[in-house]
């Protein structure tokens, strides 16, 4: 960074023992910054099942039609409720959801 004169790089290595762990600039109160893989997560019966891990950030709301959309496949119906934040809750989320008549 001295010799290239930049004050940041994409993808840097931050940790020697773990490179593939980046810090992920949240913009949160409590904490800026997280480290880790993000993960996006869905609860059936009380089985949990990862549907989207990334070492990079990404928004949770735009997973959901395919999420829905896996669900159909492994169970062969769509479900009756979906329950989610509220970062999933677009106007688009909303309108396909109820499109198929799910709660």
């Amino acid at each position: 960074m001295f010799r290239n004169k930049k004050r940041s790089y994409e993808h840097r290595i931050v940790s020697i023992h773990q490179p593939h762990v980046r810090p992920i600039v949240r913009g949160k109160a409590k904490v800026k910054v997280e480290f880790g893989a993000k993960i996006n997560v869905s609860l059936q019966d009380r089985f949990a099942r990862i549907d989207h891990a990334d070492w990079e950030a990404f928004n949770e709301g735009g997973d959901l039609k395919q999420q829905v959309e896996r669900y159909k496949t492994l169970f062969g119906h769509y479900p009756e409720l979906v329950q989610v934040d509220r970062i999933y809750l677009t106007r688009d989320n909303r309108n396909w959801l109820k499109e198929r008549n799910i709660r």
